[in-house]
């Protein structure tokens, strides 16, 4: 009863905040690599252009812990510096001497950034996150490419709750590298095109107690697309994922069961424009999973997107998703997903918008690494809801006054047996949180 009420207490304040507060386009400030969109004219050196940026934010934290009893808040301070570099895009080219420009065959994007956090609670030590990031692509002919990536992004804000006795001083960094490469191939229409190729991902933590959670992916993708419109597509995915655990050792002692599996996927669906102001994202596939421990999963996908743009300044997009991702409980999660978000421009200089979604969640089964249920229930379901609202206002084409409020629960009656730590939080909790910033960028 006690999670239903705050359940309808948290629709309620949703249902306002989408009713009452304007559109979003932007999302927490900090280090992020989504800087392309937010960027200034750089400083041009050759053919390369830099883009230096710095930002300092207060904030505020409700539930540090993400705990559904004793919550503990928290002020924050960020302080946020980056610097990217791209090569000189083609529209920036036809500014200068020559009046057309001549497609490039290399294209190169990179940066780093870093941001400093220090909190008021005395039980979290100041940290670092960070991220960089480099994107190559080269096009030798109108029908072949080549694309290679890498990123890497540490997050250092709690995400569970200190059930450990290192509750006072553990690090809460998690670390993410994808490295990916695709070859690209076309037909000289560009009607047709098709892509093939591997993508390395890995996680790994700071904390010594979370660490039988480190793990590789290795992925194989494929696509294949056929235009038949001028803006429309006909679209052919497929995947295979081979999931490895690092610390074999750690995971027969650790709170929930873990185990290697194998995966596969596949959609196929439209993308493309109907109109000048409206398009659409939508597709239907199927995943299983095949796990050396536990149970597998096999079930059907789906994505639908829109996207309605009635005038240049205001944008709304609207979707659902239906997937089944790996977790850390039940080795895997049945999610249904609906998402919305809006935003709009005022005067080129003011930018407001809103985001919100909420999820409906099931994990597989759950269990210790002996066999016995992990909690009060044989799987865990959640509903999770996130409202957030965004604000950026120019003062200068590189000066920017930013501010954001977010509001994410998680409603459930699964209840952790254990007082082991885990990668997940282990009860329903709420919190809210709030930045002001200002930004320097070029």
């Amino acid at each position: 009863m006690r999670c239903r009420r705050k359940l309808e207490r948290a629709l309620a304040l949703l249902a306002v905040l989408s009713a009452a507060l304007s559109p979003a386009i932007g999302s927490a400030q900090g280090a992020g690599i989504d800087r392309g969109a937010r960027e200034g004219p750089g400083f041009k050196a050759g053919r390369l252009v830099l883009h230096p940026g710095l930002a300092l934010e207060g904030g505020y934290d409700s539930n540090v812990f993400l705990q559904d009893v004793d919550e503990e808040d928290s002020f924050i301070l960020r302080l946020t510096g980056y610097l990217d570099v791209a090569t000189e895009g083609v529209e920036r080219q036809s500014q200068g001497e020559t009046s057309k420009a001549e497609p490039q065959k290399i294209e190169f994007r990179g940066g780093l950034g870093a941001s400093y956090y220090h909190y008021s609670s005395k039980r979290i030590n100041d940290n670092v996150g960070g991220d960089a990031h480099i994107d190559f692509a080269y096009n030798p002919s109108p029908v072949f490419s080549l694309k290679v990536r890498d990123l890497f992004r540490r997050t250092i804000r709690p995400f569970a709750d200190p059930n450990t006795a290192d509750g006072t001083t553990i690090s809460y960094g998690r670390n993410h590298n994808t490295a990916s490469l695709h070859l690209v191939g076309r037909s000289k229409s560009k009607v047709i095109e098709g892509r093939v190729g591997y993508t390395n991902a890995l996680e790994f933590f700071d904390a010594e107690v979370y660490g039988y959670g480190n793990n590789m992916t290795h992925r194989v993708p494929a696509s294949f697309s056929w235009r038949f419109f001028p803006s429309s597509a006909l679209v052919y995915d497929l995947e295979y994922a081979r999931q490895n655990f690092a610390n074999p050792d750690q995971i027969a002692t650790s709170p929930t069961l873990l185990s290697d599996n194998n995966r596969v996927r596949s959609s196929i669906g439209y993308n493309g424009a109907l109109t000048e102001r409206f398009s659409l994202t939508a597709m239907i596939g199927y995943t299983a999973g095949f796990y050396e421990l536990a149970s597998d999963f096999n079930g059907v996908i789906a994505r639908l997107d829109t996207r309605w743009q009635p005038r240049p300044t205001i944008s709304l997009t609207a979707g659902y998703a239906r997937d089944i991702r790996p977790s850390f409980i039940g080795n895997f999660t049945t999610m249904n997903r609906l998402h919305a978000n809006a935003g709009f421009t005022l005067s080129g200089a003011l930018q407001l918008g809103l985001k919100a979604w909420v999820s409906f969640d099931k994990s597989g089964l759950a269990l210790r690494p002996d066999g016995s249920l992990l909690g009060n229930e044989p799987y865990r379901q959640d509903i999770r809801v996130y409202a957030g609202i965004f604000g950026e206002y120019r003062f200068k084409a590189w000066l920017a006054l930013f501010g954001e409020v977010g509001y994410l629960a998680d409603f459930t009656d699964f209840q952790y047996f254990g007082t082991d730590p885990l990668l997940d939080p282990a009860a329903g909790y709420q919190r809210f949180d709030a930045w002001l910033g200002l930004r320097v960028f070029y």
